[in-house]
């Protein structure tokens, strides 16, 4: 209890400095006074570095610890089915991550500014300020958000694959085909692609190689998905575009024709003496327009299937990568090459998988020394069911009502 009452009084305190800090940058500004107001941004963020130079650097100092522990799969138990105890500290470490970063988010965006208008101030306007200051600013929001993508990632990985074809479609049209649209369509497609590959590429270097086996199964049914809900979805938008397009009068009548003023006089009586080539001309369009609108449906659901059928080779490539270094180090084992260490035990289990995991746990010697180091593991409950009550444990008062009347009616009971 005095502890949490220090925490608050300590956050309350820290609440009202930036109350007083904001107020006093505040009023520099509206005092147009910009070079005392860059001055004093910069001034107190130094300050503010020097008085919690402990805390940053121990945060730090945990954060690059734990990415260590990580890498030499401390955390990752043979018997630990679902490897819980990895994913947890994975996620743990990359809400770490996400706490020191974003904390000091604002700040640094803040005398990113500030340090610019100094610059201007005594050195005048410069390209090349202005790239660095770019450059900054992506740094920055790089390492401010990196981690809360990370820890999402983690989290919804298979939501994570599936949203990766859409992601790079917006990445193309924003970014890419505004630079390339005077290039053929193919290349176009090409790009995308190429960029699509790039975004799976990642999404396999970062994850470890027991969440991919894990995905692996799942990219055959997501691709399986993909094609039917393609079969569905086509004819569905064709009839409800072409209802569009006969609601809201896009097609040719009689008074529009009579009323266009872009077609000659002499193909206008051509149409009006002869009134069915009006519903001629409508029929072509529809047929027009399904056609381009197939071809567009047909473009799309090519390109999705075959991003999925990149990311599904490119994680199978890791896999089997990772399947060799197994097989490398458990004959090694086997031919006493290497010394029969859990640490090597526990590197064969994490590049084979659950078949090297059977034959470590099916051989007497290296069964004992998995068991030796693996006693009552405190494995986490990461079920869908404790995650929900964890949730509304969380964000419901409604829920810890009901839990303080069961408290009192069990007590009552007794």
């Amino acid at each position: 209890m005095r502890e949490e009452r220090e925490n608050r009084a300590e956050n309350s305190i820290n609440a009202l400095f930036l109350v007083i800090y904001m107020c006093i940058l505040l009023f520099l500004l509206s005092k147009k006074l910009y070079l005392f107001a860059s001055i004093y941004v910069v001034l107190i963020s130094l300050w503010l570095i020097w008085v919690n130079r402990k805390t940053i650097t121990s945060n730090i100092n945990t954060l690059f610890v734990e990415l260590k522990k990580l890498k030499q799969l401390k955390y990752y138990y043979i018997t630990d089915d679902n490897k819980d105890i990895d994913l947890e500290k994975r996620r743990n470490t990359f809400n770490l991550f996400r706490d020191v970063a974003v904390g000091t988010l604002f700040i640094l965006l803040v005398n990113i500014f500030a340090i610019r208008s100094l610059f201007e101030h005594f050195l005048g306007k410069s390209e090349i300020v202005n790239l660095i200051i770019i450059i900054s600013i992506s740094f920055v929001l790089l390492i401010g958000y990196g981690g809360i993508i990370a820890g999402l990632v983690y989290k919804y990985t298979t939501a994570t694959y599936v949203l990766i074809p859409i992601i790079s479609s917006i990445i193309y049209f924003f970014f890419l085909h505004p630079i390339i649209n005077f290039l053929p369509d193919f290349v176009g497609f090409l790009t995308y692609l190429l960029n699509t590959m790039i975004l799976y590429s990642t999404l396999t270097y970062a994850f470890p190689v027991h969440v991919l086996r894990k995905l692996n199964g799942k990219t055959v049914l997501i691709s399986s998905f993909t094609t039917i809900l393609a079969a569905l979805l086509s004819p569905i938008l064709l009839f409800y575009f072409s209802s569009y397009i006969k609601s809201e009068k896009y097609l040719l009548t009689i008074e529009t024709i009579k009323n266009e003023n872009d077609i000659s006089d002499t193909l206008k009586n051509i149409i009006l003496d002869n009134p069915d080539l009006v519903d001629v001309i409508n029929h072509f369009l529809l047929k027009e327009f399904s056609s381009q609108l197939t071809s567009m449906i047909s473009l799309g659901i090519t390109a999705f299937t075959i991003s999925y059928i990149i990311g599904g080779l490119l994680i199978n490539r890791k896999i089997m990568k990772n399947k060799l270094k197994a097989k490398t180090i458990y004959r090694k084992l086997i031919k006493e090459e290497y010394p029969m260490e859990y640490q090597y035990l526990v590197e064969c289990s994490y590049f084979g998988g659950e078949d090297y995991e059977n034959l470590l746990l099916n051989n007497d010697i290296t069964s004992k020394i998995i068991k030796d180091n693996e006693v009552k593991l405190d494995i986490p409950d990461l079920s869908i069911k404790t995650r929900l009550i964890a949730w509304l444990k969380r964000n419901l008062i409604a829920y810890s009502i009901f839990s303080s009347y069961k408290k009192v009616f069990s007590e009552l009971r007794k």
